[in-house]
């Protein structure tokens, strides 16, 4: 053997011991308004040794390779606009990070102004909304314990905000119900993105449609909320797809126990910069109840859902994308066929529930030739299939269907929206939507009084609703902003008009303090279902239900936001909504009952539109963004929420639990000879109040056979405080080509079985209580690479 191979050999493992593995870092600077390529920008990735970054080209896109792996930050400089700063990206080897970065123009040439993405997250992707805003990306998903990586769990880490049932993922933001939440992806309404979602109205579910893998940041909106959000009434969701990487092939496989899933990226050509991006998952419990091995029981949730995004940049003609969401669910339970076994009613109880929903877009953005225009269109098709029956069992195995309900919905809705910077301190922003709506209904119980089946809906077809917006931006100074505007809706449906008046502002007082304001009337839509489900048999007046106006609410938030030490933030909102025009009930016999208080379901009694209710709070976080490897967020959220049905009675909404806490936290550590490994832990602790119930008229329950509440009673009853641990921990491994990284999320870590609600047993002829989910493990595996 030769000397200098020998050589070699002896020192090849002090190589690989220096050995770092490195990615890259590409993306698109634009200007923040006009959304424009800003061409010359300095990128910089700081506390690098030696110092290594790019420059865009006359297309905004500048590229970094051989940055080393684990959490890096970067700097955006360009003569004009006010720095950006991003912090803390986590870079792993086998995938590219993509980041889209807008640089905001600045209005005079005052002192160097940064804006921390850090800080960002507090203020949200939309400068149209001062308040009541938080944006968070994919990664802090993954990071947060007890999300499994669903948008809505991560929202319940959010002051004044909690979740409503255990068993899905609905939200109550600020008491009100979480009917009243707004879904938006692209740009656009959507229909509720959950597998096992609830009846009709519901805007959660068991598990979330949407994988991480697809998401870019999401802004999510409690209160306030700015012109372009229309039929919103308690809080937004605004999602964005990311892009596929367009100049390599990118693959991710996971495994796990909430399913089998798999994302392909890459470019349509090397020559094109277009891309595609896809992520298929399918319910790992349905695969090993194949096997022969059923863990869920006789309870087997089975899902699958498809995702893509495919980009179409052009020059000439303006950039199209081609997106798309769609999944399938199904969950049941049957009744064991041994009569010694049935205990109460449930045990000889059987339900069904099979649900699909798809969403299909497309969407075109021109940039204008005055580079200060731009026009983006929107078109959008989605469908909504749900379907849920429940039986019972006679001792001779016979069924006896106890409800049977199905909602189909197909809707069609077109968007454009129209954005000029007419200058660095003002923007004016427009946009006009159209949507059609083709609905079918079918709802009947069967009574235990009249010992039959009756329909409370049985109702098929079509409304149309158009909305339009204007809004302006006007900048003072750096610090003092002023956004104003209006949102017009009207709607085929009630033949109804509605003029929204909004406006909120931003004030910097100091670099590190910033005081915020915003107002407005909100209104939304509820369930198609609400306005025709009560039927009359007079011709003329068949459905009076249809002359109901929207619910409406007046919205007011005043903010402090403080930013101290190194990443440290404070933020305080006081507000205040007055919700007016709300539903309730007519007759004295429902003169407790208000939408206010409903999650779920058809709603088939006569009502009028001369409901009120209000809720006012306070609330605090206290946030470290992660830095030097740990994060941790505080939140405490005091409030009061109440309404007013037709007997005029102020009482405690159904969500009104006085007061919601929080505290979430985590660290990782740097581990393996490279340092190339991460180890992180996270947990999170929730205690909030318990939820205001009615309480079951026994009696009458005796009486009847089946539960029946004591609406004098309404809400006056508060359940046991609710209190629940989460906890996480994951182990990351960067290798040459490829990453992987194992989870372990844990959901009610103490198995505390909180109680959910007061329930009246035939069986046993007794008011029990219903109690929450306990611990929900979840394990997963993810592996990543590129070629």
């Amino acid at each position: 053997m030769r000397p200098y191979i020998l050589l070699i050999i002896l020192f090849l493992p002090l190589l690989n011991y220096g050995q770092r593995f490195t990615t890259t870092i590409k993306g698109k600077v634009t200007d923040k308004d006009s959304r424009q390529p800003v061409a010359g920008v300095n990128v910089m990735v700081l506390h690098s040794d030696p110092p290594i970054g790019a420059t865009t080209n006359e297309e905004g896109d500048f590229k970094i390779e051989k940055v080393d792996v684990g959490h890096r930050s970067l700097r955006f400089t360009f003569v004009g606009y006010e720095d950006v700063v991003v912090n803390e990206l986590l870079l792993t080897s086998g995938k590219e990070t993509y980041l889209n970065i807008e640089l905001q123009e600045k209005v005079t040439d005052l002192k160097e102004v940064v804006i921390s993405s850090q800080q960002s997250k507090a203020k949200g992707n939309n400068d149209f909304a001062a308040v009541s805003v938080r944006s968070f990306s994919a990664d802090e998903m993954s990071r947060y314990a007890g999300t499994l990586n669903d948008p809505a769990r991560m929202a319940q880490s959010f002051a004044g905000v909690m979740t409503a049932n255990d068993e899905n993922n609905q939200i109550v933001v600020r008491g009100n119900s979480p009917r009243g939440l707004l879904w938006r992806m692209e740009g656009i309404e959507i229909p509720n993105p959950n597998h096992f979602a609830g009846s009709e109205g519901s805007t959660g579910g068991g598990v979330s449609i949407l994988s991480a893998n697809m998401l870019t940041r999401t802004d999510f909106l409690s209160g306030a909320f700015p012109a372009e959000y229309g039929n919103a009434l308690s809080g937004v969701f605004d999602l964005n797809l990311r892009k596929g990487n367009s100049e390599k092939w990118e693959f991710t496989l996971q495994a796990g126990i909430l399913g089998l899933e798999a994302a392909l990226e890459g470019p349509f050509s090397k020559k094109y910069k277009g891309s595609y991006l896809f992520n298929y998952r399918y319910s790992t419990l349905d695969i090993l109840s194949l096997m022969g091995l059923k863990i869920g029981g006789n309870v087997l949730p089975k899902y699958q859902d498809l995702a893509f995004n495919f980009n179409f940049p052009s020059k000439k003609i303006g950039s199209f994308t081609l997106f798309g969401i769609g999944g399938m669910s199904s969950l049941g339970e049957q009744a064991k066929r041994d009569t010694s076994a049935w205990q109460t009613l449930s045990d000889k109880s059987e339900f069904n529930q099979a649900q699909m929903m798809g969403v299909l877009g497309a969407t075109h953005l021109l940039l204008l030739k005055d580079n200060k225009t731009y026009i983006k269109t929107i078109l959008s098709y989605s469908y909504t299939n749900h379907a849920d029956t429940e039986d019972t069992l006679s001792n001779s195995f016979d069924k006896f269907n106890l409800s049977n309900e199905k909602f189909i919905y197909r809707t069609l809705r077109a968007n454009v929206t129209l954005n000029s910077k007419l200058n660095p301190r003002n923007n004016i922003r427009s946009g006009f939507t159209y949507s059609h709506i083709n609905y079918r209904l079918f709802s009947e119980t069967y009574s235990y009084y009249l010992q039959k089946n009756e329909t409370q809906v049985s109702h098929s077809g079509s409304t149309d609703m158009y909305q339009a917006y204007v809004e302006w931006k006007h900048r003072f100074t750096e610090r003092l902003q002023l956004n104003s505007g209006v949102h017009f809706l009207f709607s085929v449906l009630n033949n109804k008009f509605y003029i929204e008046p909004r406006i909120n502002a931003e004030w910097r007082v100091k670099e590190n303090q910033t005081l915020s304001f915003g107002t407005g009337i909100h209104s939304r839509m509820d369930a198609v279902s609400t306005y025709v489900s009560y039927e009359t048999p007079l011709a003329r007046d068949k459905y009076p239900n249809m002359k109901l106006d929207f619910s409406r609410a007046f919205h007011l938030v005043a903010g402090y936001n403080f930013g101290f030490l190194k990443d440290f933030n404070l933020k305080v909102e006081a507000y205040f909504q007055y919700l007016f025009s709300v539903p309730i009930g007519m007759d004295s016999a429902n003169g407790t009952f208000s939408i206010l208080n409903y999650d779920d379901g058809f709603v088939n009694i006569p009502l009028q539109s001369t409901g009120k209710g209000y809720n006012y709070g306070l609330e605090l976080t206290l946030e470290k963004f992660f830095s030097k490897n740990y994060f941790f967020m505080l939140t405490a959220s005091v409030f009061d929420s109440r309404y007013a049905g037709n007997d005029g009675v102020w009482r405690n909404t159904a969500y009104n639990v006085n007061y919601v806490m929080n505290a979430l936290g985590g660290k990782e550590f740097v581990v393996g000879k490279k340092k190339n490994n991460i180890i992180g832990i996270t947990a999170k602790i929730i205690w909030r109040g318990g939820q205001r119930y009615t309480p079951v008229g026994l009696a009458e329950s005796m009486a009847a056979n089946e539960t029946v509440y004591d609406n004098s009673r309404a809400f006056s009853k508060k359940l046991p405080d609710y209190f629940r641990i989460d906890f996480g921990a994951n182990f990351r491994r960067n290798k040459k080509k490829y990453s992987w990284v194992f989870s372990f999320d844990a959901q009610n870590l103490i198995n505390r079985q909180n109680v959910a609600r007061e329930v009246y047993d035939p069986e046993k002829q007794q008011v029990t209580f219903a109690r929450n989910l306990g611990i929900v493990p979840v394990l997963s595996w993810k592996v990543m690479f590129g070629i």
